[in-house]
């Protein structure tokens, strides 16, 4: 996880010099998970919530298009998970109101079961709003388009297929 972290910033420092403002900031918020399989038409699926925090970059391109790569760690059920994603932000004119989308990794930190993946790709999509320059509400979900099962593992010629879908609800404060 440290080696992430440092990525993580390196990768914040290479777009700061990109960008013509770039601010740091922190968020938090409700976490909701959404955790299933299928198999042969069958779907084992199950729901829980906890919270999350994390730190994020936000890197004005324009006036309406910001990047915003993000660390965010997340705990619901005695489940560790980090999430990177990098959304692009698109500002709806001077309302202070975005939608923002983008590519997002989830990484299971606990040990897990040798047929689970730890590591998966989501698609995110998202609104928020900016209530001052500082301060944001935010609300993403973000499903997984990777399979979490591992095939090495699975003794049947039938697929299965996995996943964890993402529903964060939030504030951040930037500075």
């Amino acid at each position: 996880m440290k080696n992430y972290l440092v990525l993580f910033a390196l990768l914040l420092c290479g777009l700061k010099g990109f960008s013509q403002d770039a601010k740091l900031g922190l968020t938090a918020g409700y976490l909701n998970l959404n955790v299933s399989s299928y198999y042969e038409g069958f779907e084992i699926s199950e729901n829980a919530s906890g919270f999350y925090v994390g730190i994020l970059g936000d890197f004005k391109l324009s006036e309406t298009f910001h990047l915003e790569p993000a660390a965010i760690y997340g705990y619901v059920k005695d489940l560790n998970v980090l999430f990177i994603p990098l959304h692009a932000k698109y500002y709806i004119g001077q309302s202070g109101f975005n939608v923002l989308a983008g590519p997002q990794a989830t990484m299971i930190l606990n040990e897990i079961n040798p047929w689970v993946k730890r590591l998966g790709l989501d698609l995110s999509l998202g609104a928020g709003f900016e209530v001052t320059d500082d301060i944001f509400i935010q609300v993403k979900y973000a499903l997984e388009i990777t399979n979490r099962h591992s095939d090495e593992f699975i003794t049947t010629s039938e697929n299965i297929n996995g996943g964890i879908n993402s529903l964060f609800a939030g504030v951040g404060y930037k500075f």
